[in-house]
């Protein structure tokens, strides 16, 4: 399966290190020392031109909200089936279905995730959408090398990650003015109590690992917020 790769920013350049060596991978990005850059890093194949991806079997865009709409419109100009993966989070599966012609069959992928963690090695879950039922097996099988995948509602993923980061910088902002009020003021120190502190222990709850110092907080905290509600 010839699979093409449109768009070679981080989240790109993430999964063409991930599917490098699982698929047949073949990129395009209209930074053309970008592309090639990250084509010799990986060992991938090159694509000209966007038209060009319609030679392929399928076709994933890893490229900004408005420009997944300018490709898709591309596409509906070449006169061939395509099959189209979309992992951008804020354009939803009704959109494409409106802007796609009919013989260009469009599928959401997104992630629940950060580039940056997963470039780190940390596995994201992918909820790939349900509909449409022939694209489904193809996403799964191409996205099985990159996380751990969900069948389901793709879009709501867009709900999901504006909670997580909304909550999680109110939570670096909140620590930032809870250091400065005690006079820490130190840019370097206020940054690693929150990268450090504060990510690390976010992580070790997600992953249900916390010390005794931690796990004490979060009685704490779950203790506060019962009392809140009632």
């Amino acid at each position: 399966m010839k699979i093409g790769l449109v768009g070679i920013g981080r989240m790109g350049k993430v999964l063409t290190s991930l599917l490098a060596e699982q698929v047949d991978l073949y990129i395009f990005d209209r930074n053309l020392d970008q592309m090639n850059g990250v084509a010799a890093e990986f060992n991938v194949s090159t694509i000209a031109t966007l038209e060009e991806m319609a030679d392929l079997d399928i076709i994933i865009l890893a490229v900004p909200d408005p420009e997944v709409v300018s490709c898709i419109k591309v596409f509906n100009t070449i006169e061939k089936p395509l099959r189209v993966i979309n992992i951008a989070t804020n354009v939803g599966q009704d959109m494409l279905n409106h802007i796609a012609a009919p013989h260009v069959k469009c599928i959401c992928a997104k992630f629940v995730g950060h580039a940056d963690e997963i470039a780190l090695g940390h596995s994201p879950v992918i909820i790939v959408n349900q509909f449409p039922p022939e694209l489904v097996a193809q996403t799964v099988e191409i996205f099985q090398f990159v996380g751990q995948v969900i069948i389901g509602k793709a879009d709501l993923v867009h709900a999901i990650n504006t909670v997580a980061a909304q909550k999680a910088i109110e939570a670096a902002v909140s620590i930032e003015d809870a250091l400065k009020q005690k006079n820490i003021t130190d840019p370097a120190i206020i940054k690693s109590a929150i990268r450090q502190v504060a990510a690390g222990i976010m992580k070790a709850y997600a992953n249900g690992n916390l010390g005794p110092f931690a796990r004490e907080i979060v009685h704490s905290v779950k203790t506060r917020i019962q009392k809140k509600d009632m």
